[in-house]
């Protein structure tokens, strides 16, 4: 009898979940049809966009692939940072094969992080070792997010390149992203009183709302949080110096790619406007309604750098261009790098 109460509860859960995945799909696919649309309302041209994409000489995606590919190996150190024992070349593997499945599949985030679970056990590491590598170098790249929208909006005023009249809005908004960034970094490094009373504060406010079933389970957000923050502290005040250098010069060579796919459709840009472009990117990458934000995050990235007075189509063939490197060519490259693992796999057993 157990066993059939707990197969008719399951699919009832189930069912708004899947509901709730499908409808932010939708939504996702929705603003990107708007925006393709919107695109076109305001000047830029989608063929000549591919007319200068597919006319660039053969050095070009060569020399971008290698600025591409020398981030990635610089990102490692962020990786082996946040799991001791962990190579450069094993991190590589597992940021491309989770990078493939998260980019291929709607909200795959979870789906990537479950396949690197298996690679790192087979690898010798534990479970509690990987949960913790998660969530230091997860929220270390979400601190990076919130923190650079402060350097962006600061240089965009410096240099008088903001939008008009919205100056103040966006520092506001920015120095806001900061403080929460400020309070995941106190979180980790064993400070996280002021983070937990936070979320114990939204905890109680979710608690107030319309309840369908008056059985429904409070989410427990608070001691979550405990429990994914349980240890990371003796992690992060090792390794803090190798997780900051290591993500700076992850950003440092993104903003390069963003920075020379531009220059080679011929869009030259000062450098507040591409941190401008490249923040908005990263931090749209937050909102993955669709794999890996297709779509989403390329229109919110054009919609930034056209606002900050760039070409239309000069800012739609750059922006394609750049995530053509840093979303489409993870697939198949994280699928190689995935395939060679189980083959590896296949002949160590």
């Amino acid at each position: 009898m157990g066993r059939t109460g707990s197969s008719d509860v399951a699919p009832r859960d189930a069912a708004p979940g899947r509901g709730r995945r499908a409808a932010l799909l939708l939504i996702g696919v929705a603003i990107v049809v708007w925006s393709a649309v919107h695109l076109s309302a305001v000047g830029a041209s989608w063929s000549q966009a591919w007319h200068l994409i597919t006319n660039l000489g053969w050095r070009w995606p060569l020399g971008l692939g290698v600025v591409w590919l020398l981030g990635l190996c610089v990102h490692t150190t962020v990786l082996t940072a946040s799991l001791p024992g962990l190579s450069h070349r094993r991190a590589l593997t597992l940021n491309l094969s989770g990078s493939a499945v998260a980019n291929v599949l709607p909200l795959g985030g979870v789906a990537g992080t479950a396949l690197n679970l298996g690679m790192v056990r087979g690898w010798g590491h534990t479970g509690l070792e990987f949960a913790r590598f998660v969530v230091v170098s997860k929220a270390w790249d979400l601190v990076a997010k919130l923190m650079m929208p402060l350097v962006a909006v600061a240089l965009l005023l410096l240099a008088d390149a903001g939008p008009v009249g919205h100056g103040l809005l966006w520092l506001v908004c920015a120095a806001a992203a900061a403080a929460a960034g400020m309070l995941v970094v106190a979180a980790l490094v064993g400070r996280a009183t002021p983070l937990l009373r936070l979320v114990a504060l939204a905890e109680r406010v979710w608690a107030r709302r319309p309840r369908r079933s008056p059985d429904a389970a409070e989410p427990g957000w608070t001691a979550a949080t405990a429990a994914l923050l349980d240890g990371t502290d003796r992690l992060v005040r090792r390794r803090w110096a190798e997780l900051s250098w290591g993500m700076a010069g992850y950003w440092l060579l993104q903003g390069a790619l963003l920075w020379l796919c531009l220059i080679a459709i011929g869009v030259h840009l000062p450098v507040p406007v591409v941190l401008a472009g490249l923040v908005a990117e990263r931090v749209l990458t937050l909102a993955a309604i669709t794999p890996g934000g297709a779509g989403v995050v390329e229109a919110g990235t054009i919609a930034v750098l056209i606002a900050l007075g760039v070409d239309p189509t000069g800012a739609l063939a750059g922006v394609l261009l750049y995530r053509a490197f840093v979303f489409v060519a993870e697939i198949p490259v994280g699928g190689l790098a995935t395939a060679l693992w189980l083959l590896g796999r296949r002949f160590a057993t």
